[in-house]
Formats: structure tokens, sequence, C-alpha cells
């Protein structure tokens, strides 16, 4: 499986081990991110250090995933995005829609 999971304080810390974050991987990642936010409210922290590469169709995903956690009224939080994908995120302007840290304790703590 590409996406492994485990709880710290309450908060689920998802780790997304795909180098390219492509429409071959979206659907199945968004199914993940919808079963994982059965917990209410969930509250959870992406990290995303592995990825090199995303195209629009995973920004979908994540944007998809994002809403369902805000409509149970959970938080959503990316960490360890590297430049190439922050740019992407700052062209879309998405860097003011998502929470961005820089460490997954700092995410943490601020969604605990």
């Amino acid at each position: 499986m590409d996406y492994s999971k485990s709880i710290i304080n309450n908060v689920v810390l998802i780790n997304i081990n795909l180098s390219e974050a492509s429409l071959n991987q979206s659907e199945d990642f968004k199914k993940f991110l919808y079963d994982t936010t059965e917990v209410t409210p969930p509250k959870l922290v992406l990290d995303m250090s592995e990825i090199q590469y995303m195209d629009s169709s995973f920004i979908g995903a994540l944007v998809a995933g994002l809403k369902n956690v805000l409509s149970k009224g959970g938080e959503m939080a990316l960490v360890n995005v590297n430049t190439d994908v922050m740019a992407l995120f700052e062209l879309t302007r998405l860097d003011k829609v998502f929470k961005i840290y820089d460490t997954k304790e700092e995410a943490i703590e601020e969604l605990k």
C-alpha cells in the first residue's frame, strides 16, 4: 500500500509513500482519506515528504478530502511539502486553503 497511518495525540498521521502522485493513485487515495475520516471530528496530518511530483487529479483528491474533513468539523494539515509541490500550491492559491507546516510535530501540536 502506498499510504500508512498512525495515531499520535488523537491526530491521524498519514504517510504518503509516493514519489509521483498522479491520476493513477488519486481515486485510491481519496477513498483512503474518506475511510480515515470516520473518527469524529477527524484531525489529519498528511506527510508529503516522499512526493516529488503531483498532478491536478491528486490535488483534486486532496481538496475532496479536505472538504470531507471540514464537513465533519475536523482539520487537515500538510507537512514536508517539497519546493516544487509548494510552488504548485502557491500557483493555484491552495497554500491559502490548506494548513501547511514544516514538521509533523508542529502540525500535530496545532491540531491536537
